[in-house]
């Protein structure tokens, strides 16, 4: 009697498992959604800081590059004493200072000291700078590619978020399914030892449910090490301290999806990247070119002058234009050309490659989800069927019909179809949400013309 009881027991449990329907443990406070890991990822996540650190610098360099268009003023002060004949007489010239005594040959020729304090305001105006036009216009496209790659990266974080988030609810189902079986196995031993004093059973049915209990037990320990190993791989993307043991609180199921009308890659913000990255080269090898343009700039500048600090007795002002036309430079510029349009040459490449490799990626996430699917419905009627095959061998086991490795053979079929759908769930999640990243359209750019692929 007390056989029968434990064996309803043992299948009343392994009938009773449903991957869907695990209970929460742990406190309730510090559970995390996946909602709430992304939201943490996108705030604290190092890839993503360094991303925007990367975008702040990309904006730097363009505003820098406005001086192909903007003024540059400039003020500057300084003091000269001098006893030089040319000096002197140019210092008093500017201070407005000069007199009929000055011409005196002995005073020319020996001046004496003479002290001059000058302060100059300049203003210099770019006007034809073809070179350094070309320059602006690639650093705004080298700024518009780290936007798109500060996107990018967010997507990419916000996908691992979800893979590690859904690897630790597979991790911690994993620790309970094999709790579960090894109470079970321990309640399952205890009545064969029992039976085995009373003579029911050999020795070598006692021993066999041992054998199960340790490898049960071996199988428990790798598993919570692996919920330990997911737990800071988790706190690590979310930036927490790598000891948080926050539980998680939605339970493995399979998400909803449908596939997206998009059959390219080309308004994914890592693509776009790239075309504007090869822009930039183009453009800056354009610049480089037309560094063997002339250069035309407007210049101006206003003066005070005075003997005395912080006296302004004469002022003068100066406005011009400079036209700057160097010819050759030693190779120097024909080499950074070279060097430049060599760049835009391997960009080109680059990008091709990357796409080539995307549509590949995308083709094969596409056979990915199908498969998986396939694997689901395979491993979930499989499950079922074990449950059933355990259930028919434990009521044939009561009326001594079974051999007790058979029952332990089919109870460890049982547990290891439960997990195998544990593990088909999670592999279809992980595909749909790889098919979502790879046909991700941008939100700072809405569409690309296909000229440019």
């Amino acid at each position: 009697m007390y056989k029968i009881i434990i064996t309803k027991l043992f299948v009343i449990f392994l009938l009773g498992v449903h991957v869907s329907s695990w209970a929460q443990d742990g406190d309730s406070s510090k559970m995390l959604t996946l909602s709430e890991v992304l939201k943490l990822a996108s705030e604290n996540n190092t890839e993503i800081l360094k991303a925007n650190a990367e975008e702040d610098a990309a904006k730097a360099n363009n505003q820098q590059a406005n001086a192909a268009f903007l003024p540059s003023l400039e003020v500057s002060s300084g003091y000269a004493v001098s006893d030089d004949p040319l000096y002197a007489f140019g210092f008093k010239l500017q201070q407005q200072t000069v007199t009929m005594a000055d011409f005196d040959p002995n005073i020319l020729n020996s001046p004496g000291q003479t002290s001059h304090f000058t302060t100059q305001l300049t203003l210099e105006q770019p006007l034809i700078n073809i070179d350094a036009w070309m320059g602006k216009s690639a650093a705004s496209s080298q700024f518009k590619a780290t936007q798109l790659k500060t996107e990018y990266t967010r997507e990419y974080v916000s996908y691992m978020a979800k893979q590690t988030y859904y690897a630790l609810q597979l991790a911690i189902n994993k620790v309970r399914v094999l709790k579960k079986a090894q109470e079970t196995t321990s309640s399952y031993l205890k009545m064969a030892e029992d039976n085995y004093e009373q003579g029911y059973l050999k020795d070598a049915d006692v021993m066999a449910i041992k054998v199960r209990q340790y490898e049960q037990d071996a199988m428990l320990q790798e598993a919570k090490n692996q919920v330990k190993t997911v737990q800071e791989s988790l706190n690590f993307l979310i930036g927490r301290p790598l000891t948080d043991e926050s539980q998680i609180a939605d339970s493995i199921t399979q998400v909803s999806f449908s596939f997206n009308t998009s059959t390219n890659i080309y308004k994914r913000s890592d693509v776009l990247a790239m075309q504007h990255g090869i822009d930039a080269h183009h453009q800056m090898s354009k610049s480089d070119l037309m560094k063997f343009a002339p250069r035309i700039n407007a210049f101006g500048s206003y003066n005070l002058y005075d003997s005395d600090f912080a006296s302004f007795g004469a002022n003068s002002y100066m406005l011009g234009i400079k036209l700057q036309w160097r010819i050759f430079n030693g190779g120097k510029n024909l080499g950074k050309y070279k060097h430049s349009k060599a760049n835009y040459n391997k960009a080109q490449i680059s990008y091709q490659e990357y796409v080539d490799k995307g549509t590949m990626e995308l083709s094969q996430a596409m056979r990915s989800i199908a498969l998986a699917e396939s694997q689901l419905l395979t491993y979930r009627l499989a499950s079922e069927h074990a449950k059933e095959s355990l259930r028919i061998r434990a009521n044939r086991y009561d009326k001594g019909l079974e051999r007790t490795s058979d029952l332990l053979m089919a109870e460890t079929k049982s547990e290891e179809s439960v997990l195998k759908q544990l593990y088909a769930i999670y592999n279809y999640n992980m595909a749909v949400f790889k098919y979502q990243m790879l046909v991700s359209e941008s939100e700072l750019e809405g569409s690309v013309s296909d000229s440019k692929n």
